[in-house]
Protein backbone atom coordinates (compact mmCIF):
# COMPACT_ATOMS: atom_id res chain seq x y z
CA UNK A 1 0.00 0.00 0.00
CA UNK A 2 2.81 2.40 0.94
CA UNK A 3 4.57 1.71 -2.34
CA UNK A 4 1.42 2.64 -4.23
CA UNK A 5 1.16 5.92 -2.30
CA UNK A 6 4.81 6.70 -2.97
CA UNK A 7 4.37 5.89 -6.64
CA UNK A 8 1.31 8.14 -6.84
CA UNK A 9 3.25 10.91 -5.11
CA UNK A 10 6.13 10.63 -7.56
CA UNK A 11 3.70 10.72 -10.47
CA UNK A 12 2.06 13.86 -9.09
CA UNK A 13 5.45 15.55 -8.66
CA UNK A 14 6.48 14.56 -12.17
CA UNK A 15 3.27 15.99 -13.60
CA UNK A 16 2.64 19.03 -11.41
CA UNK A 17 6.06 19.80 -9.91
CA UNK A 18 7.81 19.12 -6.60
CA UNK A 19 5.42 21.40 -4.69
CA UNK A 20 2.30 19.82 -6.18
CA UNK A 21 0.77 19.12 -2.76
CA UNK A 22 2.62 21.68 -0.62
CA UNK A 23 -0.68 23.54 -0.14
CA UNK A 24 -2.60 20.49 1.06
CA UNK A 25 -3.91 20.31 4.62
CA UNK A 26 -5.72 17.43 6.33
CA UNK A 27 -8.73 19.69 6.84
CA UNK A 28 -9.46 19.34 3.13
CA UNK A 29 -10.06 15.64 3.77
CA UNK A 30 -12.67 16.67 6.35
CA UNK A 31 -14.34 18.85 3.71
CA UNK A 32 -14.56 15.86 1.37
CA UNK A 33 -16.10 13.78 4.17
CA UNK A 34 -18.68 16.45 5.01
CA UNK A 35 -19.67 16.80 1.35
CA UNK A 36 -19.93 13.02 1.03
CA UNK A 37 -22.16 12.88 4.11
CA UNK A 38 -24.42 15.49 2.49
CA UNK A 39 -24.65 13.33 -0.62
CA UNK A 40 -25.35 10.24 1.50
CA UNK A 41 -28.13 11.88 3.49
CA UNK A 42 -29.73 13.19 0.31
CA UNK A 43 -29.77 9.68 -1.17
CA UNK A 44 -31.26 8.30 2.06
CA UNK A 45 -34.02 10.92 2.07
CA UNK A 46 -34.76 10.13 -1.57
CA UNK A 47 -35.56 6.54 -0.58
CA UNK A 48 -38.10 7.61 2.04
CA UNK A 49 -41.79 7.46 1.07
CA UNK A 50 -43.17 10.92 0.21
CA UNK A 51 -45.71 12.75 2.31
CA UNK A 52 -49.19 11.88 0.99
CA UNK A 53 -50.73 15.30 0.76
CA UNK A 54 -54.50 15.52 0.21
CA UNK A 55 -55.55 16.54 -3.28
CA UNK A 56 -58.68 17.37 -5.25
CA UNK A 57 -59.42 14.97 -8.12
CA UNK A 58 -60.77 17.93 -10.09
CA UNK A 59 -57.77 20.19 -9.52
CA UNK A 60 -56.65 21.47 -12.97
CA UNK A 61 -53.16 22.29 -11.68
CA UNK A 62 -52.32 18.60 -11.29
CA UNK A 63 -54.43 17.24 -14.13
CA UNK A 64 -52.00 17.49 -17.07
CA UNK A 65 -51.02 14.52 -19.21
CA UNK A 66 -47.96 12.56 -18.15
CA UNK A 67 -45.32 13.16 -20.84
CA UNK A 68 -41.81 11.78 -21.43
CA UNK A 69 -38.91 13.90 -20.22
CA UNK A 70 -37.09 16.04 -22.76
CA UNK A 71 -34.03 15.60 -20.53
CA UNK A 72 -33.81 12.46 -18.42
CA UNK A 73 -32.52 12.43 -14.89
CA UNK A 74 -29.39 10.51 -15.90
CA UNK A 75 -28.64 12.90 -18.75
CA UNK A 76 -29.12 15.87 -16.45
CA UNK A 77 -26.71 14.41 -13.89
CA UNK A 78 -24.08 13.57 -16.53
CA UNK A 79 -24.12 17.10 -17.96
CA UNK A 80 -24.44 18.93 -14.63
CA UNK A 81 -21.56 17.02 -13.01
CA UNK A 82 -19.63 15.51 -15.92
CA UNK A 83 -19.03 18.61 -18.04
CA UNK A 84 -17.65 20.76 -15.18
CA UNK A 85 -15.58 17.78 -14.01
CA UNK A 86 -13.94 17.41 -17.42
CA UNK A 87 -13.33 21.16 -17.75
CA UNK A 88 -11.62 21.30 -14.34
CA UNK A 89 -9.43 18.28 -15.09
CA UNK A 90 -8.41 19.51 -18.54
CA UNK A 91 -7.60 23.10 -17.53
CA UNK A 92 -5.87 22.02 -14.33
CA UNK A 93 -3.72 19.57 -16.27
CA UNK A 94 -2.88 22.09 -18.98
CA UNK A 95 -1.69 24.55 -16.35
CA UNK A 96 0.03 21.80 -14.32
CA UNK A 97 -1.80 22.76 -11.14
CA UNK A 98 -2.94 20.04 -8.75
CA UNK A 99 -4.42 22.75 -6.54
CA UNK A 100 -6.70 23.94 -9.32
CA UNK A 101 -7.93 20.42 -9.93
CA UNK A 102 -8.49 19.69 -6.23
CA UNK A 103 -10.24 22.95 -5.40
CA UNK A 104 -12.31 22.82 -8.57
CA UNK A 105 -13.55 19.29 -7.92
CA UNK A 106 -14.14 19.91 -4.22
CA UNK A 107 -16.21 23.04 -4.81
CA UNK A 108 -18.21 21.27 -7.53
CA UNK A 109 -18.76 18.16 -5.39
CA UNK A 110 -19.70 20.05 -2.24
CA UNK A 111 -21.97 22.53 -4.00
CA UNK A 112 -23.88 19.79 -5.78
CA UNK A 113 -24.00 17.67 -2.62
CA UNK A 114 -25.54 20.35 -0.44
CA UNK A 115 -27.92 21.27 -3.23
CA UNK A 116 -29.08 17.65 -3.41
CA UNK A 117 -29.49 17.50 0.36
CA UNK A 118 -31.65 20.63 0.58
CA UNK A 119 -33.65 19.66 -2.50
CA UNK A 120 -34.47 16.16 -1.26
CA UNK A 121 -35.30 17.45 2.22
CA UNK A 122 -37.98 19.71 0.71
CA UNK A 123 -39.11 17.60 -2.18
CA UNK A 124 -41.60 15.20 -0.58
CA UNK A 125 -44.31 17.77 -0.11
CA UNK A 126 -46.16 18.89 -3.27
CA UNK A 127 -47.84 17.04 -6.15
CA UNK A 128 -46.60 17.49 -9.72
CA UNK A 129 -48.76 18.94 -12.53
CA UNK A 130 -49.26 15.43 -14.00
CA UNK A 131 -50.08 13.76 -10.70
CA UNK A 132 -53.68 12.79 -11.51
CA UNK A 133 -52.61 11.15 -14.79
CA UNK A 134 -50.07 9.09 -12.85
CA UNK A 135 -52.53 8.40 -10.06
CA UNK A 136 -55.40 7.05 -12.20
CA UNK A 137 -57.83 7.85 -9.39
CA UNK A 138 -60.69 5.40 -8.77
CA UNK A 139 -63.56 7.12 -7.05
CA UNK A 140 -65.24 3.92 -5.82
CA UNK A 141 -62.26 2.93 -3.68
CA UNK A 142 -60.89 6.46 -3.16
CA UNK A 143 -57.39 5.41 -4.17
CA UNK A 144 -54.83 5.64 -6.95
CA UNK A 145 -54.54 2.65 -9.27
CA UNK A 146 -51.46 3.74 -11.21
CA UNK A 147 -47.91 2.43 -10.97
CA UNK A 148 -46.78 2.91 -7.38
CA UNK A 149 -43.32 4.26 -8.25
CA UNK A 150 -44.76 6.78 -10.70
CA UNK A 151 -47.44 7.84 -8.22
CA UNK A 152 -44.91 8.38 -5.44
CA UNK A 153 -42.60 10.25 -7.79
CA UNK A 154 -45.57 12.40 -8.78
CA UNK A 155 -45.81 13.61 -5.19
CA UNK A 156 -42.25 14.97 -5.30
CA UNK A 157 -42.52 18.33 -7.00
CA UNK A 158 -41.18 21.16 -4.85
CA UNK A 159 -38.48 22.17 -5.62
CA UNK A 160 -37.48 20.88 -9.03
CA UNK A 161 -34.57 18.45 -8.71
CA UNK A 162 -33.59 18.82 -12.36
CA UNK A 163 -33.44 22.60 -11.96
CA UNK A 164 -31.47 22.66 -8.71
CA UNK A 165 -29.03 20.02 -9.95
CA UNK A 166 -28.30 21.64 -13.30
CA UNK A 167 -28.03 25.14 -11.81
CA UNK A 168 -25.59 23.86 -9.19
CA UNK A 169 -23.29 22.39 -11.83
CA UNK A 170 -23.66 25.15 -14.39
CA UNK A 171 -23.32 27.97 -11.85
CA UNK A 172 -20.03 26.45 -10.73
CA UNK A 173 -18.89 26.12 -14.35
CA UNK A 174 -19.88 29.70 -15.14
CA UNK A 175 -17.99 31.04 -12.11
CA UNK A 176 -14.97 28.87 -12.92
CA UNK A 177 -14.84 30.04 -16.53
CA UNK A 178 -15.28 33.65 -15.43
CA UNK A 179 -12.30 33.30 -13.11
CA UNK A 180 -9.97 31.82 -15.70
CA UNK A 181 -10.98 34.23 -18.48
CA UNK A 182 -11.40 37.41 -16.44
CA UNK A 183 -14.71 37.94 -18.23
CA UNK A 184 -16.35 39.60 -15.24
CA UNK A 185 -13.46 41.92 -14.36
CA UNK A 186 -15.28 44.92 -15.76
CA UNK A 187 -12.92 47.45 -14.16
CA UNK A 188 -9.82 45.94 -15.74
CA UNK A 189 -8.66 46.37 -19.33
CA UNK A 190 -7.71 43.43 -21.54
CA UNK A 191 -4.77 43.28 -23.98
CA UNK A 192 -5.93 44.43 -27.41
CA UNK A 193 -5.17 43.39 -30.98
CA UNK A 194 -6.24 39.78 -30.47
CA UNK A 195 -9.49 37.97 -31.12
CA UNK A 196 -9.14 36.16 -27.80
CA UNK A 197 -9.20 39.50 -25.98
CA UNK A 198 -12.84 40.14 -26.86
CA UNK A 199 -14.72 40.84 -23.64
CA UNK A 200 -18.04 39.99 -25.26
CA UNK A 201 -16.68 36.64 -26.46
CA UNK A 202 -15.49 35.78 -22.97
CA UNK A 203 -18.77 36.91 -21.44
CA UNK A 204 -20.64 34.78 -23.97
CA UNK A 205 -18.62 31.69 -23.03
CA UNK A 206 -19.26 32.18 -19.31
CA UNK A 207 -23.00 32.60 -19.85
CA UNK A 208 -23.40 29.46 -21.98
CA UNK A 209 -23.68 27.15 -18.92
CA UNK A 210 -26.37 29.39 -17.40
CA UNK A 211 -28.26 29.44 -20.70
CA UNK A 212 -28.23 25.64 -20.76
CA UNK A 213 -29.45 25.51 -17.15
CA UNK A 214 -32.32 27.87 -17.96
CA UNK A 215 -33.31 25.67 -20.91
CA UNK A 216 -33.40 22.58 -18.68
CA UNK A 217 -35.48 24.41 -16.08
CA UNK A 218 -37.98 25.64 -18.68
CA UNK A 219 -38.28 22.11 -20.10
CA UNK A 220 -39.57 20.91 -16.72
CA UNK A 221 -42.55 23.24 -17.07
CA UNK A 222 -43.04 22.31 -20.74
CA UNK A 223 -43.09 18.62 -19.82
CA UNK A 224 -45.67 19.30 -17.08
CA UNK A 225 -43.31 17.76 -14.54
CA UNK A 226 -43.18 20.85 -12.32
CA UNK A 227 -45.03 24.02 -11.47
CA UNK A 228 -43.37 27.34 -12.21
CA UNK A 229 -42.59 27.97 -8.56
CA UNK A 230 -40.89 24.54 -8.30
CA UNK A 231 -38.52 25.46 -11.10
CA UNK A 232 -37.82 29.00 -9.86
CA UNK A 233 -37.03 27.90 -6.31
CA UNK A 234 -34.99 24.90 -7.50
CA UNK A 235 -32.93 27.10 -9.82
CA UNK A 236 -32.24 29.70 -7.12
CA UNK A 237 -31.39 26.97 -4.63
CA UNK A 238 -28.83 25.36 -6.94
CA UNK A 239 -27.26 28.67 -7.96
CA UNK A 240 -26.94 30.07 -4.42
CA UNK A 241 -25.61 26.85 -2.89
CA UNK A 242 -23.08 26.26 -5.67
CA UNK A 243 -21.98 29.90 -5.58
CA UNK A 244 -21.45 29.78 -1.83
CA UNK A 245 -19.34 26.61 -2.00
CA UNK A 246 -17.36 28.02 -4.92
CA UNK A 247 -16.45 31.18 -3.02
CA UNK A 248 -15.12 29.11 -0.11
CA UNK A 249 -12.28 27.84 -2.29
CA UNK A 250 -11.99 30.46 -5.06
CA UNK A 251 -11.75 34.26 -5.15
CA UNK A 252 -14.66 36.39 -6.25
CA UNK A 253 -14.55 36.44 -10.10
CA UNK A 254 -15.55 40.12 -10.05
CA UNK A 255 -12.51 41.14 -8.01
CA UNK A 256 -9.77 38.61 -8.87
CA UNK A 257 -6.42 40.35 -9.37
CA UNK A 258 -4.28 37.37 -10.37
CA UNK A 259 -4.74 37.30 -14.14
CA UNK A 260 -2.06 37.15 -16.79
CA UNK A 261 -2.35 38.12 -20.44
CA UNK A 262 -1.64 34.53 -21.44
CA UNK A 263 -3.40 32.21 -19.04
CA UNK A 264 -5.89 34.44 -17.27
CA UNK A 265 -5.99 31.77 -14.58
CA UNK A 266 -6.91 32.90 -11.08
CA UNK A 267 -5.45 31.03 -8.15
CA UNK A 268 -7.72 29.16 -5.74
CA UNK A 269 -7.59 30.11 -2.09
CA UNK A 270 -5.31 28.57 0.55
CA UNK A 271 -8.25 27.81 2.80
CA UNK A 272 -6.12 25.95 5.35
CA UNK A 273 -2.48 26.01 6.36
CA UNK A 274 0.08 28.78 6.28
CA UNK A 275 0.89 30.80 3.21
CA UNK A 276 4.53 30.87 2.18
CA UNK A 277 6.74 33.79 3.25
CA UNK A 278 5.16 36.94 4.67
CA UNK A 279 2.62 37.63 1.93
CA UNK A 280 -0.86 38.37 3.19
CA UNK A 281 -4.09 36.94 1.91
CA UNK A 282 -4.86 40.35 0.43
CA UNK A 283 -1.56 40.28 -1.49
CA UNK A 284 -2.33 36.90 -2.98
CA UNK A 285 -6.02 37.27 -3.72
CA UNK A 286 -6.87 40.93 -3.87
CA UNK A 287 -9.35 41.04 -0.99
CA UNK A 288 -9.13 42.02 2.67
CA UNK A 289 -9.92 39.91 5.70
CA UNK A 290 -10.75 41.04 9.19
CA UNK A 291 -7.69 42.16 11.17
CA UNK A 292 -7.56 39.01 13.27
CA UNK A 293 -7.84 36.68 10.28
CA UNK A 294 -5.27 38.69 8.32
CA UNK A 295 -2.83 38.58 11.23
CA UNK A 296 -3.28 34.83 11.58
CA UNK A 297 -2.69 34.34 7.86
CA UNK A 298 0.69 36.06 8.04
CA UNK A 299 1.96 34.36 11.21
Amino acid sequence: MSSLVQSAGRQLRNTFGDDALSWFDRSYASDWVVATVAWGISLWIKLLPPFERDFNADDPLINHKHRPNQISGNTNMIVAMGVPFVVVIVLGTLTASAMHIHHGLLSLYSGSGFTALITEALKNRVGQPDFLHRCKWIESISACSGNLDKVQDGRRSFPSGHSSEVFAGMTFLSLFLASITGAWLFRHSSPGRAFTSSRLARLFVTLLPIAYAVWVAVSRVEDYRHHKEDVIVGSLLGALTAGTCYLIYWPNPFTVQDHSAVRHLSRPRHVYGELSGTRTVADDYGYELANVERAEATV
